[in-house]
């Protein structure tokens, strides 16, 4: 086997290398045509997935007040000497303010979440009593028998002591995660400012394409695309019109996106950007101040990019495994930037793993490779590769590997990058 070294590339790789762009070219020429969309005031239970545009200041601590971590008894850690009784003064259930003040010698009973009373500085869990769960009867017992001794601040949860008021919690430029809403609410917000949930066009060409379950004619395929990427879009928490023309009708194309370009905030176009004689989407956008480009990738090499009416147009390849790729490296950050995130730059959308296996690699394209992240270190999804039909597999794979354009060979154990796909 071949050892893992760069090799000198043959004239034509590198007469080709030289009218590409680079990978990292043409993630800068996407994120430049982002638009981030606008703010807008909306209910906490609506902003899932949202991007913030506020500073989340917080008008409550948490906790709110000083309370019981357990059920039991609210005391003195003073007080508390195995075997040596304590009366009981009071019963606070959670919810409920305590009514009476703990002098030396008396102990209230309390339940998870309920106020320390006044006086009160630790609680004795009910299980560390004599009786036990008995003393948790609907009455409350007359007197309480401490089995251990406790230190103060025992099983108390005191005012603030995760978040104070006033404190910044979260920043603008946050995704909103079901715990975040659970914070905005403990800290006092009913509604939060987000950037607007973005409208996306999903526009997948090809005469070849058909329908889901749809009898297939020779030379005919199913239409994977629109699924594909609409369902990426859907995990963002974008909102998706997808129109799938299974003809090259270059009227009709232009028709389709001239309406969407009306509707949406983005439009993505899949298949019809390579060199063939019938690619629609090239022949249609060109005069429409879309820019066709060859990128120095495997796969994915033809791409295309522009605005349309101010509304930024992205056009992608027909092979799924390149629409794939795509999406995670060009127009899955460009959402994130129009959604009001911060811009990733292009390496630190990586990270370093290790290869778990050998695989040989086509000099002169960057190859991303769809990985299966295991013990051993990163293996392909597919036994093909980075081949870019190979939609089958992709369901397996959890990291795309980057292998440069000048190594021929990736072999076990060597530092690889990739990028996480969850």
């Amino acid at each position: 086997m071949e050892r893992c070294e760069l090799y000198l590339l043959p004239l034509r790789e590198h007469n080709e290398m030289r009218v590409m762009k680079t990978v990292e070219q043409h993630y800068d020429d996407i994120l430049s045509l982002a638009n981030t969309s606008p703010v807008i005031d909306v209910p906490i239970e609506k902003a899932l997935n949202r991007v913030l545009a506020e500073d989340i200041i917080a008008h409550y601590p948490i906790p709110p007040f000083t309370n019981s971590a357990m059920d039991g008894f609210a005391v003195r850690a003073q007080d508390v000497i195995p075997g040596q009784e304590l009366r009981v003064v009071e019963d606070i259930p959670a919810g409920c303010a305590p009514q009476v003040k703990i002098f030396p010698g008396q102990a209230s009973r309390i339940m998870t979440g309920a106020p320390l009373p006044e006086g009160a500085n630790s609680v004795i869990r009910v299980e560390d009593t004599i009786g036990g769960m008995e003393n948790m009867a609907t009455q409350a017992p007359d007197c309480v028998v401490p089995k251990i001794s406790l230190q103060k601040n025992a099983n108390v949860r005191h005012a603030g002591e995760d978040v104070a008021v006033g404190e910044k919690i979260f920043t603008a430029g946050t995704r909103v995660t079901p715990s975040h809403i659970a914070a905005f609410s403990a800290v006092g917000f009913a509604t939060v400012k987000v950037h607007r949930q973005l409208n996306v066009g999903v526009v997948a060409t090809g005469n070849e394409l058909r329908s889901p379950g749809e009898e297939l004619d020779f030379g005919t395929i199913p239409d994977s695309n629109s699924f594909l990427v609409s369902g990426l879009l859907f995990e963002r928490g974008a909102n998706v019109t997808v129109r799938s023309l299974h003809s090259d009708d270059s009227a009709h194309f232009v028709e389709t996106i001239e309406k969407l370009v009306s509707e949406c905030d983005l439009v993505l176009t899949t298949g019809g950007v390579s060199a063939g004689a019938f690619d629609v989407v090239k022949s249609s956008l060109r005069s429409h101040g879309v820019n066709f480009t060859k990128v120095m990738m495997q796969p994915g090499k033809p791409q295309g990019f522009g605005e349309i009416s101010g509304v930024p147009v992205i056009c992608l390849p027909g092979n799924p495994v390149s629409v794939y790729v795509s999406m995670y490296l060009f127009v899955l950050p460009l959402l994130n930037v129009m959604e009001g995130g911060k811009r990733i730059e292009y390496a630190d959308l990586f990270t370093t793993s290790v290869a778990g296996t050998s695989w040989k690699h086509k000099l002169g394209r960057d190859q991303f490779v769809p990985v299966v992240e295991s013990e051993r270190g990163v293996v392909p999804a597919s036994a093909g590769g980075s081949a870019s039909h190979f939609v089958g597999s992709l369901p397996k794979a959890t990291a795309l590997a980057l292998v440069p354009a000048t190594e021929k060979w990736v072999q076990p154990g060597q530092n690889i990058s990739i990028l996480r796909l969850r």
